[in-house]
């Protein structure tokens, strides 16, 4: 449904839309002190898991929730329900130090950082109807969750080495001004009542090319959850390479690129266009093979920072080459099933990545990325035939 607004309300929605990052990029407090956690909590491995990436897999139930609650409701009451959620859950989310206690409020963060990702990019797509201005939004978005993720990484790691770890999740307190601006400069979208049909009555067809990026997505985030986004404090504990405040600086520097990357996205994608993905997951490849044969500081702060990026420009492209891909009537829905899927994937890799380990006979996450590293390799691989079709279906 296309909004009309001046493009000073345009500017304060999309700041608005922008802060929910406070509630997507929430995980980033969590990874500087996954190692506190798993020393804290030692006889309940698995719930540490869920404690790390529970919220994903919640996500996948909140965010195909979201898109039929965007059907029946203003999205702007949604987006506020989702934020009340995650804001409940997150500030509350210390005020005991126990796994079942944590776990339970984590599942409050899914929720509502489910419901937050899918109304505020579906957000985008009505404010922004042209496609090269809707990825420019879009970059932005992605840019501010590169912020978000600088600051709480940052702090999480400063306030965590104070010698009391539960004391990153104070970094959450920020969701209440992110709440204030929800009520304020966010407006108010009814359901569309004109949603097409085909002739039999059922909804028009997502695309079999939408699916096929569907599972590429759902591999990467398994790939990418399982290295540089999750396991980064592994890595530097593995190789002796520093403590938690060093984890929360490296994430830092990677948050720091991958803002200055997605401001300039939408120039990246005009340029590369169906391309943009392919690209992304070579350089993947590329950096996870030097990561494992030459583990330094520099490849912890660098090299990841790299392969980080990379999961930027695969996450900005995902939202918007997926909105080009299938009919108006259905942007809500393919942004539901990206962000479920975003969920399943990155909910699957802290699993994926133990489960490796075992496979592998190795107690050491880092030994894993090498196989990560192939993987990126075939998702390349496959793109490139699916361009090289696509274009041969094009000339004929």
């Amino acid at each position: 449904m296309r909004v009309e607004m001046s493009k000073t309300k345009r500017t304060l929605c999309l700041v608005a839309l922008m802060l929910t990052n406070l509630a997507v990029m929430n995980d980033l407090v969590v990874i500087p002190v996954i190692s506190n956690l798993y020393g804290e909590f030692a006889d309940h491995m698995g719930l540490v898991n869920y404690i790390v990436s529970g919220p994903a897999l919640i996500i996948v139930l909140t965010s195909l929730l979201a898109s039929f609650l965007c059907k029946k409701l203003d999205k702007k009451v949604v987006l506020i329900i989702g934020g009340i959620f995650f804001t409940v859950g997150l500030i509350l989310g210390v005020m005991m130090v126990n796994p079942y206690y944590m776990a339970f409020m984590r599942t409050l963060v899914g929720i509502g950082a489910g419901i937050e990702q899918v109304v505020a990019v579906s957000m985008i797509a009505d404010v922004y109807e042209d496609e090269n201005e809707r990825a420019k939004a879009t970059g932005y978005y992605n840019a501010t969750m590169s912020f978000v993720g600088i600051a709480y990484s940052y702090l999480a790691g400063v306030l965590a080495n104070s010698g009391v770890w539960k004391n990153a999740f104070m970094c959450y307190w920020a969701a209440i001004p992110m709440l204030i601006f929800l009520f304020l400069f966010v407006p108010s979208v009814k359901p569309d009542k004109n949603v097409q049909e085909t002739g039999d009555g059922s909804k028009e067809s997502l695309g079999s090319r939408f699916w096929v990026l569907e599972i590429s997505w759902f591999i990467a985030n398994l790939l990418f959850g399982a290295t540089v986004l999750y396991y980064v404090a592994v890595y530097v504990s593995e190789n002796l390479l520093g403590d938690v405040a060093f984890t929360g600086m490296a994430t830092s520097v990677k948050q720091i690129v991958g803002f200055i990357l997605c401001l300039f996205f939408g120039g990246i994608y005009k340029v590369l266009k169906r391309n943009t993905i392919t690209v992304s997951y070579f350089i993947a490849a590329v950096t996870l093979v030097f990561m494992v044969v030459s583990p330094s500081r520099f490849s912890a702060v660098v090299i990841a920072t790299i392969c980080g990026c990379c999961y930027k420009v695969v996450f900005s492209y995902m939202y918007a080459h997926g909105f080009s891909l299938v009919p108006a009537s259905r942007i809500d829905d393919s942004v539901g099933i990206t962000t479920a899927v975003y969920g399943i994937g990155t909910f699957c890799s802290t699993y994926f990545a133990t489960w490796l380990m075992g496979v592998m006979h190795t107690d050491r996450a880092t030994e894993t990325w090498m196989v990560a590293a192939v993987l990126f390799a075939v998702l390349g691989v496959v793109e490139v035939f699916l361009t090289i079709s696509e274009r041969k279906n094009v000339q004929k």
